[in-house]
């Protein structure tokens, strides 16, 4: 297969990580070409045919659908797969200028209102059900996002507290994360927490814990390449967020087997055991969980063991992979059953 890959933006988050893990296996196997900002480059493998094109500038700039059309029709590829609103919304605003024998598949990366774009595609990729959910198309799949799980994690050198219950957040400090209900529910609770990533809301957050009398037992790490290490050793995982399409730390945390308390964001409600996902954000309620969660942690672990097996099913890479690669394959025979 000849595969075109697109992103739009140039950020770095979970999205770019996906992408560039994504489009480094499959150029193992497939002829793979990369249309994407200059920054991500040097991130791909050598077998990656890269193609340079900042697609941030607008959505509507006619220069760059211009160039990216021009691309798309001299490379001439099997699949052409955007990834994510803006990449879905340059793509098909070129889409009736592609050739037909292309087939066309976005991958949704979060909840969007604006769906009309999605809907021009052959085929359309979630990654949750939820994401999908609005979107009215014959051809939609759940594909969950895939970690590429190392098998041993450092257990030393992290900072930890082990005499204390540890509880783990993880992500950008940002508002959608809503880590100041986390900081709320812990108040009154012996726990520690660790605070892993950085962001704009850092010192209105540190303010917070500091009014709030909570200061000592909140680690505030920034940004670690050793986040899971530091995941690995904590007792439990803590999800605040006010909307996500996919959570790598849930799945993170499934497959190192630690329990996992959520606001109701993405799929956690089909994924998480029953009582474990807040339906309505509030400190209270979540303060009341993870007082459970540390009296009966070992019946905890066992009501998530199903869970736990769910993810190693569901959220290996692999499997991932082995799943999207099915999926192009099935849009190809369809596409020439339809000749």
């Amino acid at each position: 297969m000849k595969i075109v890959q697109v992103m739009a933006g140039n950020e770095e988050g979970g999205l770019e990580k996906h992408f560039e893990e994504l489009c480094n296996a499959l150029a193992q196997e497939e002829e793979l070409h990369v249309i994407a900002h200059e920054k991500y480059r040097e991130r791909f493998d050598e077998k990656v045919f890269f193609h340079s094109l900042d697609l941030s500038k607008g959505r509507k700039n006619p220069f760059i659908l211009f160039r990216l059309w021009r691309m798309v029709r001299d490379i001439n590829p099997d699949i052409l797969h955007a990834h994510a609103s803006k990449a879905a919304d340059i793509v098909a605003s070129i889409s009736k200028w592609i050739q037909s024998s292309i087939e066309t598949v976005v991958t949704v990366h979060s909840k969007k209102k604006k769906i009309k774009n999605y809907e021009k595609f052959d085929y359309i990729i979630g990654v949750s059900k939820a994401v999908l959910a609005p979107i009215n198309h014959r051809h939609k799949h759940v594909i969950y996002n895939g970690v590429d799980f190392p098998k041993q994690h450092s257990m030393s050198g992290t900072g930890i507290n082990h005499s204390k219950f540890t509880i783990c957040a993880i992500g950008r400090l940002v508002e959608v994360k809503n880590f100041a209900l986390l900081l709320d529910a812990i108040k009154d609770i012996d726990v520690e927490l660790v605070l892993i990533g950085e962001g704009e809301q850092e010192i209105t957050l540190r303010k917070q814990a500091k009014g709030l009398g909570i200061e000592e037992k909140v680690i505030f790490t920034g940004y670690r390449s050793d986040a899971l290490d530091l995941l690995a050793q904590s007792d439990l995982l803590v999800i605040t967020s006010h909307k996500e399409g996919f959570s790598y730390v849930m799945a993170e945390a499934l497959l190192l087997q630690k329990p996992v308390i959520s606001t109701d964001v993405a799929d956690m409600s089909e994924i998480l055991p029953e009582g474990y996902v807040l339906e309505k954000a509030k400190s209270e309620d979540l303060k009341d969980k993870i007082v459970y969660v540390k009296k009966h942690y070992t019946d905890v672990l066992k009501n998530f063991e199903k869970c736990f097996e769910f993810a190693k099913e569901e959220f290996i890479y692999e499997k991932m992979y082995e799943k999207l690669i099915l999926l192009y394959g099935e849009m190809l025979e369809e596409s020439l059953s339809s000749k």
